[in-house]
Order: C-alpha cells, then structure tokens, then sequence
C-alpha cells in the first residue's frame, strides 16, 4: 500500500498543471481602418513566447468605453485652433460608439479639464469655443492627470486621445515619469501631432519618446500630419481604433511569469496591433 501511494504522489507531481485561459485585447481593423464583422478562433493565432497557443473564443470587447481626451491649446497654436482643431474634435466625439463617454481637457498654460467626463456628444464644441489658446503645452503632465481619472472607470475599457502640436513644453514632469505614471492608468493611448511649433529639439525629442512609448506599450497608434489642415483626417484615421476591439482567450500555462505575446490574422487585408504583456487571466 504504502508503495501504491508512493507511486500515485510521483505520477500526481509528474502531471502537467492545468491550463489557465488569458485574454488578450487586440485591435483588428483593415485598409481603411474598418473593424471586421465577424472572426472565427481558425482565423487567429496566438504566440506565446513563440509558443502556438490554442484559441478557445473570439469575440468583440463590449464594454463601456471611457476616453480623455486632450487637445492643445497653447497661445502658439491659436491662428489653427478655431480653423482646425475644433472641427477635428468634433467630429472625433460624434463618432465614438453607441453609449461612449468622454472627458476633453486642455493642454495650454496648465492641464484643465473643459468637461467632466460625459455621453453628452454636444457638450464639446460650446466648451471649446470658449478656450482661449495661453501659454505653453503641459501635455505631459495632462497625459497624468487625465488618464488618473480613467483608472476609476472599472470594468470599462479606457483611452486617452491627444491632439497636440510641436509647441514649446511647459510640463513639470520628464518624459521618463510621463510614460511611467500615464501607462499604470489607461487602457490605450492615441496621439495626432501635427508638425507645427516652435518647440526646441529637446521638447519635440520628448514628445517623440512619450508618443513611441505610449502608443507601442498599449498597442496604441500615432499620426504625424505635416499641419493643422490635416489634423481632422489623421484624427478620424486614429479614432477608428475607439470602436469595439476583439479579445481573444486562449489556453495557456499559469506559471510562464514573462509572456511576450504575437497576434496573427489569416484573413487577408487586415491588420492587428496589440501591446506586449496585455493579457488578464481569467475572463
């Protein structure tokens, strides 16, 4: 008896541990930016660590979405600002989902928050009209102080949307404390920065830094346009990425502590972005 236990413990320890089912959110979207209809698990392909993992389901991210968004309006950018910009907006927030809310701040001399975060679709344009483009651009510290208030937002999925120039930096924070505080709070980071400012190298290699970092971290996108003229395009192109993304569940195994994660798609024409490490155990 005692060497039946013996061998029955051996063959318990032996036995791989049992699966564990992540999921990961992705973005999916072709040419035109469009998000398909419809998936099947035989369509996608996860690796893990350049490991095949098997696909249990795939399926649109439904949950509520939540977005700050943060438009410069520091005093170098005034002459663009009522021509462009606040079209750009505009059109950004008519298009966010069915049952979105958003918060729009301001960047210019301090962050400020012009609405408090709402589903009110209308309510932008009146408090953009009334922002008078002052001092320098403190975006950096309003990637903060916005994406702080997201974090609140469980159970929803969050973004942050910057709309910003090359003007001259006024944050307090460095870009290396930027990024570090920004990507605890918010799900996924979108920048358009439209090539125009006087910024000096420094500034314009800050902004650099924090839009590569930010948007590579969460799987994000990012748009240069030579000009403000081509800020509402870029923006549209950009927000598409609002829409419902997909998550995907595969099986995996619980003790893999570092997991870098590839997506792949085998229907032609279409495009997946996700960012490393964003996967959640469980459902």
């Amino acid at each position: 008896m005692t060497h039946l236990l013996a061998a029955l413990l051996l063959l318990q320890a032996a036995s791989p541990a049992p699966a564990e089912i992540r999921t990961i959110t992705v973005s999916i979207t072709d040419a035109e930016g469009r998000a398909p209809d419809s998936l099947t698990p035989e369509e996608v392909a996860v690796l893990e660590n350049g490991v095949a993992r098997e696909i249990s389901s795939v399926e649109r991210d439904t949950r509520p979405l939540s977005v700050a968004i943060l438009i410069d309006s520091s005093e170098e950018i005034q002459s663009v600002y009522r021509l462009y910009l606040i079209d750009a907006v505009s059109s950004l927030i008519a298009k966010l989902p069915d049952g979105a809310h958003y918060s729009l701040w301001t960047t210019g001399d301090r962050p400020r928050k012009i609405v408090d975060i709402t589903d009110d679709k209308g309510a932008a344009v009146k408090a953009l009209q009334r922002v008078v483009p002052a001092g320098g651009n403190t975006m950096l510290d309003a990637l903060v102080e916005a994406s702080k208030e997201l974090k609140k937002r469980e159970g929803e999925r969050t973004a942050v949307f910057v709309i910003t120039a090359r003007t001259i930096d006024f944050s307090n924070r460095d870009r290396y404390r930027a990024v570090d505080e920004a990507s605890k709070n918010a799900d996924l980071f979108l920048f358009v920065a439209f090539e125009e400012g006087t910024a000096p190298f420094e500034s314009r290699t800050d902004y650099d830094y924090v839009i590569d970092k930010l948007a590579k971290l969460s799987g994000g996108r990012f748009e240069r346009p030579i000009s403000a003229l081509g800020a509402k395009t870029a923006v549209l192109k950009v927000g598409a990425d609002l829409q419902s993304p997909w998550r995907v569940r595969y099986a995996t195994l619980p003790e893999i502590k570092e997991r870098r994660i590839e997506v792949q798609i085998s229907r032609p024409g279409l495009k997946v972005r996700v960012g490393p490490n964003r996967t959640t155990s469980g459902s």
